[in-house]
């Protein structure tokens, strides 16, 4: 941000520091951090006792900054609940109209319109309303327009109705609007003001003529305001000029809602001539064109012909000269108005109606199909369906042929029939994924060796999402599904992907048995792509939920995978086989996913495994998970034994410690049942062996509450990595003692147990206490932050700085560790002391 502060428009130096700052942030998260301590700042300020109007227009300025800059679900959703009232207190006490407007402001982007607060609203809205101001009186009605409650209906109709009539235009047009916005809660309101809608349909502005029409689109049945809003379009289609488009806009929109009266379609045909015949028609003008070929659609087929023949006229012949124009708009709207029309009236397909375009014509049309524009090309699809679908499967049969002769562009041939396939099976779900599925089946056989086309899979997914009929969706969820279940049909890899991520979703709702489904995944996830591995044991999972049993065969497949495959997999593995057994803790994953959606529950299964705080009990051999320097010398045995269940014991603080390293190491289940009982936090993430180990080999460890104040450090010496000090910390009683001379087999043995070595290696660390910062605690979500503190603190000195550590696992089972630090001779000591 290179603006200065006298051209930035900021209100202070203040509002110009914090955009400045957001602006100039190097990352999302940094920037919701600075907006987040900008608040903290912000109601601290606004609860100063002798706050004033001015500073209070200021914070609620900011305030209304950070709402639109914060990224969405990073605040809680009472984040701004410490300045409702200030902004209700500046609406209801500001002298000026620029202090009134920043507190209506306020409460309507962001106080919930159920909040109890906005009771307080209505009393200050019924006195603006009732004021002889008219800036006033427009912000109260501008508040009632954009945020409108139930409650505040008795308090203003009587004084809405009121100013219907107001001699003021401003007044009238937000009059309407805001009984069109009240009446979503009362319908009646509509009805009480009939008679003055069908006044201001004629009203001497334009603008409230104009809010007339749309209040009547929202009575439809009134037969009243139906003839009279077809006069009015007899009467402004005289007037061609630009100032009156807006209107005739608005006449020929709301005619759309409304009815159409038959004595109105000459004159439509008449305003057609007129607008698409200029020589440069304007914005306006084509505008007007295409609401024309809206109302059009709503006409019988023989009544339209019966005018055209009438008129000596034929509407797409008006509008030909579009077709072949270079600007994409132009073709967009002939496009658009064709698909208006039906093709009986311009296509020749009847004996009795001669075509409305000629052969090149017909053939400019035949190229829109390749065209780069995807929304073009989808209306082109249309309109050639209603005409001959066959001539869409032989545009399929080419664009197979070309794949086959250009591999790379496989995956936009995929699209494009998609695309096709769509248009033509739009009310058939299950025939669209047939093709689709024989689609994916021809690429899969053109290509030497299996791949992944995500562009298709996200396609197919998202259209899936648009909005459908509910029958085509689960028909073609089902098709799909159908197939995934019978393990003798092949299904290539992006099929199969998009075939597990609808078993997840629609496992459910469809016919198809889930055990057969759960069978049909195990059968397949041995012998497909490893790549595929993951997705399928995941929509194993969630299928599991709707099966009382799990077939043998589905246990064994999983056990044998779990035996070979890579981690990544075998840890998929290990979480079907623990769900399986714990049915209850998968519902209560499946109903804390935001959605169905496999991404949704994938997220939410993570989630539960973040905050759970006990381990399932494993019934198969567990995959081990050490250091890649350990596992060249020790066998694929277990590296370390799962905790046992914590036991109730008196806090850490309490017991004397033992000075011998060895009984201190030789209970990581009652230290973390310690941990658990010191901390009193029940949703606290399990500490894992690798976190404790690290923990454990320190010299002073101190247990201190989570500070509920402010989440930075307030010295400032730490960076962004300290965000929350003090999460863990226990007090160290061991004693450094001196390791004696290993034998062979023993030193095998504590080679490659990880907390063991180390141990060893913390130790070697004097004068220092460790801070550990959760693994889902920002920032760096997912990694284990450490500080390394050092205990020398005298009272003229500056304290030392710690050194600091992120830890996060490696996909080769081994720790990948990350050093951050101001003395470099401290931090080769450390380095060395872990690489040791």
């Amino acid at each position: 941000m290179d603006v200065p502060f006298h051209s930035s428009n900021a209100m202070s130096r203040a509002h110009y520091a914090i955009v400045r700052k957001v602006e100039s942030a190097p990352s999302p998260q940094s920037a919701d951090q600075d907006l987040f301590l900008e608040m903290r700042s912000i109601e601290g300020q606004l609860s100063h006792p002798k706050l004033s109007l001015e500073k209070c227009k200021e914070c609620l300025i900011m305030l209304l900054y950070c709402s639109t800059s914060v990224t969405s679900g990073f605040l809680p959703i009472d984040a701004f609940e410490f300045a409702f009232h200030h902004a209700i207190n500046l609406a209801q006490t500001g002298k000026r109209v620029d202090d009134k407007r920043i507190g209506y402001l306020f409460c309507a982007e962001i106080m919930p319109l159920d909040h109890d607060l906005r009771l307080m609203l209505i009393n200050t809205l019924r006195k603006d309303l009732e004021s002889d101001e008219i800036p006033r009186i427009c912000l109260a009605l501008d508040n009632l327009i954009s945020s409108p409650t139930e409650d505040i209906i008795p308090a203003v109709q009587s004084r809405l109705h009121d100013l219907l009539s107001h001699d003021h235009a401003y007044v009238r047009r937000r009059a309407l609007f805001a009984f069109r916005a009240l009446s979503k809660y009362n319908n009646a309101l509509l009805e009480r003001i009939h008679k003055n809608v069908v006044k201001r349909l004629k009203d001497s502005d334009i603008s409230v003529t104009q809010a007339a029409l749309v209040v009547a689109e929202s009575i439809p049945d009134d037969n009243t305001i139906v003839r009279r809003t077809n006069d009015i379009l007899a009467a402004e289609s005289a007037y061609i000029n630009d100032t009156e488009q807006d209107i005739l806009l608005s006449i020929l929109k709301t005619l759309r809602s409304l009815r159409l009266f038959q004595s109105s379609i000459p004159v439509l045909f008449d305003i057609l001539q007129e607008h698409s015949g200029q020589k440069n028609p304007t914005l306006h003008s084509k505008a007007v064109v295409l609401e024309i070929f809206l109302l059009f659609s709503h006409i019988d087929l023989p009544l339209f012909l019966s005018i055209e023949r009438s008129k000596k006229i034929s509407a797409i012949q008006c509008i030909r000269h579009f077709l072949p124009s270079h600007n994409p708009n132009d073709v967009h709207l002939f496009m658009s108005c064709l698909e208006c029309i039906d093709v009986s009236a311009w296509a020749g397909t009847t004996p009795d109606k001669a075509a409305a375009l000629d052969g090149l014509e017909f053939e400019r049309i035949m190229q829109l199909l390749n065209s780069v524009d995807e929304l073009l090309r989808k209306k082109t699809l249309r309109i050639i369906k209603r005409v001959d679908s066959a001539i869409l499967d032989g545009h399929v049969a080419a664009l197979l042929r070309n794949a086959a002769a250009e591999p790379t562009a496989l995956e936009a041939v995929i699209l494009r029939t998609m695309e096709v396939r769509l248009v033509q099976y739009r009310e058939d779900g299950g025939e669209y994924a047939r093709e689709i599925l024989e689609i994916l089946r021809k690429i899969d056989e053109a290509v030497p060796e299996p791949c992944i086309f995500k562009g298709a899979i996200e396609a197919i997914l998202t259209e899936l999402r648009n909005p459908q009929t509910s029958g085509f969706v689960t028909a073609c969820a089902t098709h799909i599904i159908t197939v995934l279940s019978e393990a003798d049909v092949p299904l290539g890899p992006t099929a199969l992907i998009v075939a597990t991520a609808l078993a997840t979703e629609f496992s459910g709702t469809v016919s198809t048995s889930p055990v057969q489904v759960l069978s049909g995944l195990a059968t397949r996830v041995r012998v497909c792509p490893a790549i595929v591995q993951e997705p399928c044991i995941i929509a194993m999972l969630r299928v599991r939920a709707e099966c009382e049993e799990v077939p043998s065969e589905v246990i064994e497949a999983i056990t044998t995978l779990s035996q070979t495959a890579r981690r990544s997999i075998r840890s998929r593995c290990t979480e079907f086989l623990e769900y399986s057994q714990h049915i209850d803790q998968l519902l209560k994953i499946i109903r804390q996913a935001e959605s169905p959606s496999l991404p949704d529950f994938l997220v939410s299964l993570q989630r539960h495994k973040n905050e759970n705080t006990f381990r399932l009990p494993v019934t198969t051999p567990q995959i081990s998970r050490t250091s890649s320097r350990a596992s060249a010398h020790a066998s694929n045995s277990l590296r370390y034994a799962a905790y046992a269940t914590p036991e109730a014991i008196p806090p850490l603080r309490t017991r004397k410690a033992p000075k011998s390293a060895t009984s201190a190491y030789g209970s990581p289940a009652r230290t973390l049942s310690s941990f658990t009982d010191a901390s009193n936090v029940s949703t606290s993430p399990t500490i894992s062996a690798g976190q404790l180990a690290l923990a454990a080999g320190f010299e002073e460890l101190h247990l201190q509450p989570l500070p509920t104040g402010n989440l930075l450090d307030p010295t400032g010496q730490i960076d962004t990595m300290t965000s929350k000090p003090d999460l863990i910390s226990l007090d160290n009683p061991f004693e450094e003692e001196h390791p004696h001379p290993l034998g062979a087999s023993e030193f095998i043995e504590r080679e490659g147990n990880f907390e063991d070595t180390w141990n060893q290696r913390l130790q070697r660390l004097e004068g220092h206490h460790l801070r550990v910062i959760s693994s889902d605690v920002l920032p760096f979500i997912g990694e284990l932050k450490v500080l390394v503190i050092s205990n020398e603190n005298t009272p003229h000195t500056k304290p030392p700085r710690p050194i600091a550590f992120r830890l996060r696992e490696s996909e080769d089972d081994s720790c990948l560790w990350r050093l951050r630090c101001v003395d470099g001779g401290v931090g080769e000591h450390m380095q060395s002391i872990l690489n040791a």
